[in-house]
């Protein structure tokens, strides 16, 4: 599983959801209206959640659908035997 932190995962996102991504002849990258780390664009390329055109892989969705996920998921409130017993 590929942990994904939250530019990452933001930025991904934005591609999913169809925000084109732009190269610039000065080296930039523009994604809609930000230009996003290109560390984060080479990661999402290494690790498979972008094919070599920049698109969105079935291995990608998956890991955005789990960071999203995880994020939605109420926090973990550790037992304590202080709290007594039911």
């Amino acid at each position: 599983m590929l942990y994904l932190n939250e530019s990452e995962a933001r930025t991904f996102h934005q591609i999913l959801n169809g925000e084109p991504l732009w190269s610039w002849p000065n080296g930039k990258i523009q994604l809609g209206q930000n230009f996003p780390d290109i560390a984060i664009i080479n990661r999402l390329v290494r690790e498979g959640l972008l094919d070599q055109y920049y698109a969105p892989t079935d291995a990608g969705r998956s890991a955005l659908k789990s960071w999203l996920k995880a994020r939605s998921a109420p926090p973990v409130v550790p037992f304590s035997s202080k709290l007594g017993s039911f």
